[in-house]
């Protein structure tokens, strides 16, 4: 893990920030729709992705998929939307 830091400001010339802004209520917001999002899918990606997947739970890999999904449309929409 130290050394794909070290590679990464290496090759792309990547720097800790020195300051940072946040936006409270955002940031609440954005906490309450993860903890809804969590009890609506039954877990965490983490664990439908590592566990389930590991027991082949078909709801785990169709969760999964959906969570890669939505994460791609949002990359998308924030690069090329907003």
């Amino acid at each position: 893990m130290i050394s794909g830091g070290v590679a990464g400001v290496y090759f792309f010339g990547a720097h800790v920030p020195t300051e940072y802004t946040t936006n409270t209520p955002l940031l609440i917001i954005a906490g309450l729709l993860v903890g809804i999002g969590t009890r609506l899918g039954n877990g965490c990606t983490s664990g439908h992705g590592i566990c389930g997947i590991g027991r082949l739970s078909v709801r785990s890999i169709v969760a999964t998929c959906v969570f890669m999904l939505v994460a791609g449309i949002t990359v998308f929409i924030r690069l090329h939307v907003l």
